[in-house]
């Protein structure tokens, strides 16, 4: 790509206003050294030194974004759940627009851990529950983007897509 055409673009994509609709994820990292084997089995025990947090999924695509686009947003669900308050705190200090996203009491925010140890991911640990989204949830989405977008979208359309 022409690097003047690249520029132009960017230039512009600053003043838009963008809207990521998907999984809102929390992925934790936890970080760690391996100083021995587990004698019940023959794993490496992980001595945790420390712990981070950023927004995962459609969360970390908006997260991305934010760093071209003055105004972005996401539409999808949180749980009323301890890792949904902390992935709304981190989505607000990166000024991302969470009024739209769905706080659900039925519904348990997507958490991928990381475990690390010596530069190394030794495992991942889901908490995911693989469940479509019951028509309520699907019918306030469908009404967020609707309220911001009213004319552009004069019909919708549900598709699924995993995300890992």
């Amino acid at each position: 790509m022409d690097l003047n055409r690249l520029e132009h673009i960017l230039d512009r994509a600053a003043s838009k206003r963008i809207t990521v609709i998907g999984d809102l994820m929390l992925d934790e990292f936890v970080w760690g050294k391996v100083g021995r084997v587990s004698p019940e089995a023959p794993v490496p025990v992980v001595e945790v030194t420390g712990e981070s947090f950023y927004p995962g999924g459609a969360a970390n695509a908006a997260r991305n974004l934010r760093e071209f686009v003055d105004q972005v947003e996401v539409i999808g669900l949180f749980g009323k759940d301890a890792s949904g308050h902390q992935l709304r705190d981190l989505l607000t200090r990166e000024n991302i627009d969470t009024t739209n996203a769905i706080e659900d009491q039925a519904f348990r925010t997507i958490v991928k851990t990381r475990i690390i140890a010596r530069h190394q991911q030794v495992v991942r640990v889901d908490r995911e529950q693989i469940v479509t989204p019951s028509p309520e949830q699907t019918a306030r989405v469908v009404a967020a983007v609707r309220k911001n977008y009213p004319t552009s979208m004069p019909s919708f359309s549900r598709t699924t897509a995993k995300a890992s």
